[in-house]
Formats: C-alpha cells, sequence, structure tokens
C-alpha cells in the first residue's frame, strides 16, 4: 500500500494549491480526483475545434500582487503567462459602455466626471477604501508577537468593521446616492449576491487586486493555472491522479489515516485534505462516523450561495468584426440589483443583466485566428432546471434562443457567425463538482458566512482537513487557493511539530523540509 505524507481529495484550486504548496515546502503529496482533468471550475472543454475556458475572467495582482505571491509559494509562478488587461471590466450604463480604469486616480475622476454631485462623498467613500486596505494589510501581515500583532490589530479598525457590513452598507454609509452605489458595485454578481446582501469583505478584497495591483487573464486561460500547479506537484515529486473517485475516508482510532478509492485501491497518508465540499466529505466519506453525521447536519444548515448559467459561444468570425471589443462587458439593463436579483432567482433570464466575456481580446492565442470565443454569463439556481432529461432539454434550447435573439438586437449578424452554442446550466455545475446545488462560491457570500465566520479548515475528525470555497476566506479563485495555502501551511507545521516530537517518521520520503 502506497503512503503519503498528506493526501489531497479533490483538484479543484484549493486543493491543487494545498498540494502544490505542501510539496513546496518538502512533503509527499497525492491528489485524487474523479474527474478527467484536473481544476474543478479552473479547466477547459473543447468543442469543433473551439477551446472554451470554462470560469476565467480575471485576476487581480497575478505578477507581484497578492496572487502573484500565492503562486510563488507554490512554485508556479513561472508556469504561467500573465496577460495585463485594458481594464477589470466594462459596463454598458444608461445607453453608454464605460471601461472601468484600472488606476485608483482615474477612476476617482470617472466617478467624480458622472456624479458631480457626490465629488465630495466620492472623496470619502476613497478614503475608507484606503483605511480598509491598510487594516487589511496590518491584520494579514502583523507578527505573531503579542505586542507588535496588537498594534497591527489596532490599525486594523475600518477593516474589522467593513467585515461586519455589507457591500451596499459600506458603500452608502458616506452619504452616497443609491444610483452611484448601484454604478459602483455593479459588479457583484461575480461575487454571486446583490450588494445588499453581499459582504462587504468579499466586494472589496478583490477590488484591491483590480485597483492596485492590476488586472490579469492568463495566456491559456483557466486550465494553464491548474496545469502549472499540476506541474509543480509532479516536480516536487508528488501525484495527481485522475478518474480516480475515492469513496472513503479511513480511520484508525479516530484519525484519518487513508482514502480507498471507488475501484477498491486504498492509500495510507499522515494527513487528510479534503477539497471537495463539506457535505461529501462528512456524508459520503465519513457515512460511519457519528461526530461527522453530527457534522453534516450542522453544515447543511448553513445557506448555499448561488449557481450559474453560461453559454459558450464559438464564432466563424473575431468578436471585433462584431463590434464586440470589450473584454468583459456587464450588459446593465436593470438598474436595481435587488430586482436583478429577483429575476434571475426566478428564472426571468431575459429580464435581468449579463455578463458577456471575450476570450479573443484576452488572449488571442486561445483559439485560432479567425475563431471568436465568448460567453454569456448570468446567476442562477438550480430550482430553475427541470429533472426530467426531455423537459431539461426543452427549457435548454429555449434559453439558447432567448440568450442568442438578445445578442442579435445587441449585435446584428451575430446569429449568422456561431458555430458552436454550448449551454451549461447550475445542473452541469452540480454534475461535475458535485456541489450541493451547483454553487461556484460555496456557501453564500453574506456577513454571516464570511472571513473567520466561514466554515473553519479544521475538521471534526483528527488529521483531516478542508480547503476550497466553502471553507475561510472564500470562494473564487483567489479564496479558493487561499484556503489551500493557509491550510498548507498549518498542516505542515503540525507535521514538523510531530517530527520534533518523534511521534512519527516519514517512511518514504526523505527530502529536508525547506
Amino acid at each position: 500500500m502506497s503512503k503519503y505524507d498528506v493526501i489531497v481529495i479533490g483538484a479543484g484550486l484549493g486543493g491543487l494549491s494545498c498540494a502544490a504548496r505542501l510539496s513546496a515546502l518538502g512533503y509527499r503529496t497525492a491528489v485524487f480526483e474523479s474527474h478527467t482533468l484536473a481544476g474543478g471550475f479552473a479547466t477547459e472543454f473543447t468543442r469543433k475545434g473551439y477551446t472554451f475556458d470554462v470560469s476565467l475572467h480575471g485576476v487581480g495582482g497575478l505578477e507581484e500582487g497578492s496572487f502573484g505571491q500565492m503562486l510563488k509559494g507554490c512554485n508556479a509562478d513561472q508556469r504561467i503567462v500573465p496577460l495585463r488587461k485594458k481594464h477589470p471590466y466594462s459596463i454598458r450604463w444608461e445607453g453608454q459602455i464605460i471601461g472601468i480604469p484600472s488606476d485608483v486616480q482615474d477612476y476617482v475622476q470617472l466617478l467624480k466626471d458622472m456624479f458631480p454631485a457626490e465629488q465630495i462623498a466620492i472623496d470619502k467613500l476613497f478614503a475608507g477604501i484606503r483605511r480598509f486596505v491598510a487594516g487589511f494589510s496590518a491584520f494579514s501581515s502583523s507578527s505573531p508577537g503579542r505586542w507588535r500583532k496588537a498594534a497591527g490589530l489596532l490599525k486594523a479598525g475600518t477593516f474589522f468593521r467593513w467585515t461586519q457590513m455589507t457591500t451596499w452598507e459600506a458603500v452608502s454609509q458616506f452619504g452616497l446616492s443609491d444610483r452611484f452605489t448601484e454604478f459602483f458595485t455593479a459588479l457583484w454578481p461575480y461575487y454571486g449576491l446583490p450588494p445588499k446582501r453581499l459582504s462587504a469583505l468579499y466586494f472589496f478584497t478583490p477590488w484591491i487586486g483590480y485597483h492596485l495591483e492590476g488586472t490579469y487573464y492568463i495566456q491559456g486561460g483557466a486550465q494553464a493555472l491548474s496545469n502549472a500547479l499540476v506541474a509543480a506537484i509532479q516536480s516536487a515529486g508528488g501525484e495527481v491522479h485522475l478518474r480516480s473517485q475515492v469513496s472513503e475516508i479511513m480511520l484508525e482510532g479516530g484519525k484519518a489515516v487513508g482514502i480507498r478509492l471507488k475501484k477498491g485501491d486504498a492509500y495510507e497518508a499522515n494527513w487528510i485534505v479534503s477539497g471537495i465540499s463539506p457535505h461529501h466529505t462528512y456524508g459520503r466519506l465519513l457515512e460511519h462516523h457519528a461526530a461527522a453525521r453530527r457534522e453534516l447536519e450542522a453544515v447543511s444548515r448553513l445557506e448555499t450561495g448561488t449557481s450559474l448559467t453560461q453559454l459558450y459561444l464559438g464564432l466563424s468570425c473575431e468578436p471585433h468584426e462584431l463590434s464586440i471589443t470589450e473584454e468583459d462587458l456587464i450588459l446593465n439593463d436593470v438598474p436595481d440589483s435587488e430586482t436583478d436579483y429577483g429575476f434571475m432567482m426566478s428564472g426571468q433570464y431575459t429580464k435581468g443583466n449579463w455578463m458577456l466575456t471575450n476570450y479573443n481580446a484576452m488572449d488571442p492565442t486561445l483559439n485560432e485566428p479567425g475563431k471568436g470565443v465568448i460567453a454569456v454569463t448570468f446567476l442562477d439556481r438550480l430550482e430553475n432546471w427541470p429533472t426530467t432529461r426531455p423537459e431539461y432539454k426543452a427549457k435548454k434550447e429555449t434559453v439558447t434562443r432567448q440568450i442568442l435573439e438578445r445578442l442579435e438586437q445587441l449585435y446584428p449578424g451575430f446569429g449568422s457567425k456561431v458555430v458552436v452554442a454550448e449551454l451549461g446550466t447550475p445542473r452541469t455545475m452540480q454534475r461535475y463538482t458535485a456541489n450541493p446545488g451547483g454553487a461556484v462560491y460555496g456557501y453564500a457570500q453574506t456577513v454571516r458566512q464570511s472571513g473567520i465566520k466561514r466554515l473553519k479548515h479544521k475538521s471534526v475528525v483528527d488529521r483531516l482537513s478542508l480547503v476550497g470555497a466553502w471553507t475561510q476566506p472564500g470562494g473564487g479563485f483567489q479564496g479558493s487557493m487561499s484556503s489551500g495555502i493557509m491550510e498548507a501551511d498549518r498542516i505542515a507545521a503540525k507535521l514538523g511539530q510531530a517530527e520534533r516530537n518523534n511521534t512519527f517518521t516519514h517512511e518514504t520520503y526523505q527530502t529536508p523540509r525547506t
């Protein structure tokens, strides 16, 4: 029976980053994934010669910023090619397309030009954001020493206050109008909840990356990121096993000691990490564990986040030939976010706002010249989609037709250029990731379920950890990877302490720890 230092269940970004970080620290890791590709939502697929990125539209701080530092800590930074975006996003607002500047001062000037009566309040908002950023930095970089840490926390007052607010409360507290707040928070659909429900932490953390560290795409798309993490694991002597579904977490004396695959093979490890949902971890993989059954009831009571519907479109021309030039465009026809959210949750998709991603503009090498690839994305939920195959197929055809009709109105001639139209629904998301409800952000990113209030990495089973979007700090590419790296460092400290106490020895791997 093969034995590893750490076994990771699930090759999503949380699991891959955890394994890559542990590999970089000198631990022998193995990742087991049921799918044919590593990456979870950070993958790609092909249809009729077109390559489609499943989910990536942009990340902040990919070079010298926070995201780049995470990749460096995983020895994956030199394995990807960052592509700087012109705009974090663009928005069609009141009939005009507006590109949001990356530079903070340019952004402030744009807002003052658009909302001249609110210039003083805008200055107050950005002063508040600067305090939030300073507090965020002080909190995240505080040294372990008691007094140094206390001094850092004293600087984090605004940060802590804002973590207790919704995005709407954080922005509107400066006396800004509803119209301004709707415009400023227009990117909210990418975080799964409207600003009156979305935790400010989950809006402003990526905002820092976009506007202070730059917005990027990755050459080759999300799959290139996942492949870089896989390569980092393998180059350090680790393993990534695809088509390898885990059916059981093996226990001994109340501790996690290994896994068993559906096909019967068993593997041992000194630590197990689950990068899949806590529902499946505490349910299917630990069904005979009493504490896990109780914990399953607890995690099932928490609010699950939304899912998405995405139409992936392959065109016989490049998007700019149809006057689609923006990288990421929010088609904002409903200025009220609560109304928009209500439309989507009730399945009235044509009444709400959509996001359009132009992959040619971000990475011209993703597909051959002359081929266009775009994706239309909007929030959705599993309950909007029938369970019976004939009804489900019919609804997919109807929704695809509705999206294409709207695009034809916006970009005349669009329909005649469509070669591939592949609709992914919440049921698609659930089928490929096994996430309850097809959730893409894990638990709903509310104030009650944000930051340290989110599910902890430490599980109710000794030597078993949880990572990924369901856990601290939250969902998205950066949140999922942060969870994996944070827990990798904790595991390394625990295993290192155990080594120092001579509680066990590594039987199969002798590489010195870094």
